[in-house]
């Protein structure tokens, strides 16, 4: 899926004096979307130690170490750091999610600083921090804003936990020999089970169960979130960008929009989903997902059983709130990939060639039928 294979082993590669130097990677949030294809690429390249660190336990372990710790319990996080001698690197994506922001920022800030104050401490060879953020940094989730969207655009009014954890990494690095990156993907695709913040499996899901009616293959959100201009990251990409930003030298204290590199709209996307699925386009009808699939759990055990699929509840699945926000986007989604370009982030992926394969991903794994 990434267009440009020849990058695949340049990315993990540190050169030092011409030899391949890797470290110990500790990955915050290891089991959602974004931590695990980290951890998992981290630990196909080999040389790195990796360990994983999350809230819950998973329901099969990795092939990496993971261990559950709470990052808001900043006792834990500074034993634990100090029983793990030698982290070289963090990649945080680890969130809280709360109803309000100006909790979320105070949250999320202190999750990250009961890491890195602990690692300050006892990582003498710490070298680098990557963060993850998103295009909430330019307000996407308030309205239109500026585009394409660059990484030194004005921030918009607080809060904003983001603005928050770079304002508190940027002050605790200066004087010191490590360093940072924060990088910025928009509708991060992949697949996962047990997030349901992925607009991939929504649709999988939304097919399933509107073929299980008989229904064509309607959009959900509006006119115009069908007809905007949008964009998405394959997470494989992300994972892959965010450990070349925490390996090469030029990303060192920078922030970088990470997307596929092309554009798409849901309206010409539409047709080649509805083929996928063996359904008519229907085109759109706005609906909120949230209260139309209020009552589907009974429907969907029928499709499980049915079809001999997982037994997952569409909760495990799909998170209806965020699929209605994501649908009923209505202004232009872009964000220049410029900066991370001349650095040498010339990777790109097909996104709609990346929903089919995901899509069909989900088949696979008998998510959906």
């Amino acid at each position: 899926m990434v267009d440009n294979p020849g990058l695949e082993s340049a990315l993990l590669t540190i050169r030092q004096g011409g030899q391949m130097a890797r470290g110990k990677a500790l990955v915050a949030g290891a089991l959602g979307i974004v931590g695990s294809n980290v951890a998992e690429y981290l630990h196909s390249q080999g040389g790195w130690e990796v360990v994983g660190i999350a809230r819950s336990r998973p329901k099969h372990q990795p092939g990496w170490r993971l261990v559950g710790l709470d990052l808001a319990d900043a006792t834990a996080c500074r034993k634990f750091v100090a029983s793990e001698p030698g982290i070289t690197h963090l990649f945080y994506a680890a969130r809280a999610p709360k109803p309000q922001p100006a909790d979320e920022a105070a949250a999320n800030l202190a999750m990250l600083v009961n890491l890195m104050e602990p690692l300050q401490e006892f990582a003498p060879g710490f070298q680098h921090a990557c963060l993850v953020h998103g295009t909430k940094w330019y307000g996407a989730h308030l309205g239109p804003f500026r585009t394409p969207a660059k990484e030194d655009d004005a921030r918009h009014l607080p809060p904003n936990f983001y603005y928050d954890q770079a304002d508190y990494v940027e002050g605790l690095q200066k004087g010191k020999s490590w360093t940072w990156s924060a990088v910025r993907p928009a509708l991060v695709c992949g697949f996962s089970l047990g997030y349901p913040h992925s607009v991939v499996a929504v649709l999988a899901v939304y097919a399933a169960i509107s073929n299980a009616l008989g229904l064509p293959l309607r959009f959900p959100g509006t006119q115009a979130g069908f007809d905007g201009v949008t964009q998405a990251t394959d997470v494989r990409l992300l994972a892959r960008a965010m450990v070349w930003t925490a390996t090469e030298p030029q990303c060192a204290n920078q922030h970088l929009n990470v997307m596929n590199g092309d554009l798409f709209r849901w309206r010409n996307l539409w047709d080649r989903l509805a083929r996928h699925f063996g359904m008519e386009n229907g085109g759109v009808q706005t609906v909120t997902l949230a209260t139309m699939m209020a009552d589907k759990e009974p429907l969907w055990r029928s499709i499980v059983e049915k079809h001999g699929l997982r037994p997952l509840a569409l909760s495990d699945i799909v998170n209806w709130n965020y699929a209605d926000v994501t649908f009923r986007q209505n202004w232009d989604h872009i964000s220049s990939t410029l900066k991370a370009r001349r650095l040498g982030l010339d990777a790109t992926v097909d996104t709609e060639e990346m929903f089919l394969e995901l899509l069909e991903r989900f088949r696979e794994e008998r998510v959906v039928p």
